[in-house]
């Protein structure tokens, strides 16, 4: 696949327009790229584009809401968990076809797992990019956030999180700050992709910089991890030998997946797909390929 054949399309999903960035290679199996934090569908198309030759599949990578082409969310609103969840069940009921597989990275495979917990015959297949969970919480913790919340969003002023930059150069440094292997050209197309002009020239993020507050209530870890227990489907989990998310509490966690399998690339940090694209891709197409046929004989 290549650049050239994708376009864009848009689904109503919770009352907001949500954007995707489409492949279509004629195929029965959907394919839907769920992307991580201040990320945008586009960063998967370094992995896509290296998929093997021949490959027909319907691939779909999706903006979350307040992320890329997607609606934010209006005034008062807010970006909870439950809310990316719910979009994403509307989102893959209206552009599946015979077999549906999900492909999340961070964030975007924190939702994937909810949703699969909550619905484990929604998917024949799922790929977790650095799935990590939920991070462990004292209850201490909890109410030092909901406190931090309340200063940063009542009321609300996006100018305390407004980080503009100068022009392309200052998004691809800013870019190769968060994910500093990622070639340069490969940045700099992303970082095209990833901004929009503001009416004082300068570029921004195309995400919502209400993001960017704390979040009040995160997921309990035990909770998270029964959702993880609840996923029927095999589970592709992967992760970079560079990455600073390592350790024997993620493996033990990785082990609760009833079909889960593990694969670390070497050379890769936490942005996988754009660290390593071809090896990613590589794993991808055989993981796929191993799934059944039709989502029934699962």
């Amino acid at each position: 696949m290549s650049p050239a054949t994708s376009h864009e399309a848009f689904v109503e999903a919770n009352g907001l327009r949500h954007h995707l960035t489409v492949w279509d290679g004629g195929g029965r199996t959907t394919v839907l790229f769920l992307h991580g934090w201040l990320d945008l569908g586009r960063t998967w198309t370094a992995l896509v584009e290296a998929l093997p030759p021949g490959t027909d599949w319907h691939c779909a990578a999706l903006d979350w809401r307040g992320h890329g082409q997607t609606d934010r969310v209006p005034a008062g609103g807010y970006y909870h968990f439950a809310d990316y969840v719910r979009d994403l069940d509307q989102v893959a009921r209206q552009i599946r076809r015979d077999r549906l597989v999900v492909v999340a990275h961070s964030m975007g495979a924190m939702v994937a797992s909810l949703w699969l917990g909550a619905r484990p015959e929604a998917a024949t297949g799922l790929v977790m990019v650095e799935g990590l969970g939920p991070p462990a919480t004292s209850p201490a913790e909890y109410v030092r956030r909901m406190a931090s919340w309340l200063d940063q969003t009542a009321p609300y002023d996006p100018a305390r999180f407004d980080r503009p930059m100068q022009n392309l150069d200052h998004a691809v440094a800013r870019l190769h700050r968060a994910e500093p292997r990622i070639p340069a050209d490969r940045a700099r197309r992303l970082a095209e992709w990833a901004t929009v002009t503001g009416p004082d020239g300068r570029l921004r993020w195309r995400y919502d910089p209400l993001h960017r507050t704390h979040a009040p209530v995160p997921i309990p870890l035990e909770a998270g991890l029964e959702f993880w227990q609840r996923i029927t489907c095999p589970v592709l989990w992967v992760g970079g030998t560079l990455s600073p998310w390592t350790g024997p509490e993620l493996d033990k966690r990785i082990a609760m997946l009833p079909r889960g399998i593990r694969h670390r690339i070497p050379g890769a940090g936490h942005a996988v797909h754009n660290d390593a694209p071809e090896a990613m891709a590589t794993l991808l197409a055989a993981f796929i390929q191993s799934l059944p046929a039709d989502p029934a004989s699962r």
